[in-house]
């Protein structure tokens, strides 16, 4: 199967297909990102503020889809905290513009 690719393109405000792609450093803000029954890569990829649907059948005594499953979301779990890191680190630095106080000279 051939898989249609997206390379370091940016999807905002829209709903997603997952499956048939192969999508490599992208970033996904805000969308619906879906995934069925087809295969999927995903590498590098970046998700803010994003949905899923999951639409996935695992069957008994086969691992494989399970594996992928944990996979996808271990990778939604990671981008969550970076993004929880990042928004922390913002809210915790100094304002914008503001000057530290000169030093004293002592005299």
């Amino acid at each position: 199967m051939f898989l249609t690719k997206f390379d370091g393109v940016t999807f905002q405000n829209q709903t997603i297909y997952i499956s048939g792609h192969a999508f490599v450093r992208c970033r996904f803000v805000a969308c619906t990102l879906v995934l069925r029954e087809a295969v999927y890569h995903m590498e590098g990829c970046t998700f803010e503020r994003c949905n899923w649907h999951i639409d996935r059948m695992l069957l008994w005594g086969q691992p494989e889809p399970l594996k992928e499953l944990k996979a996808l979301i271990g990778l939604v779990e990671q981008n969550q905290i970076q993004h929880m890191n990042a928004a922390n680190a913002e809210s915790n630095a100094a304002p914008a513009g503001a000057a530290a106080a000169p030093a004293s000279s002592g005299k």
